[in-house]
């Protein structure tokens, strides 16, 4: 992990709602289920973009799962 995506990690698990959707995807979640989070929806989009934007979220068959070097720093 680049020592920029590590930083950017960090400022996300700073923030209660981006830490609490990277734990809720450690096992990989359609947006159905994601959306049943108590987030704004406004905000989970640009959440969304942010951590895919810097490969901390992922995206595959449907669902998106926090990357294994997000789990990993997040254990």
């Amino acid at each position: 992990m680049s020592a920029e995506n590590l930083a950017q990690l960090k400022k996300f698990l700073d923030d209660e709602d981006y830490k609490e959707l990277l734990e809720f995807c450690c096992e990989p979640k359609a947006w159905k289920e994601i959306s049943k989070l108590k987030i704004k929806q406004s905000k989970m989009f640009k959440m969304l973009k942010d951590l895919k934007t810097s490969e901390t979220l992922l995206f595959a068959d449907g669902k998106y799962y926090t990357a294994p070097h997000a789990k990993e720093y997040m254990t």
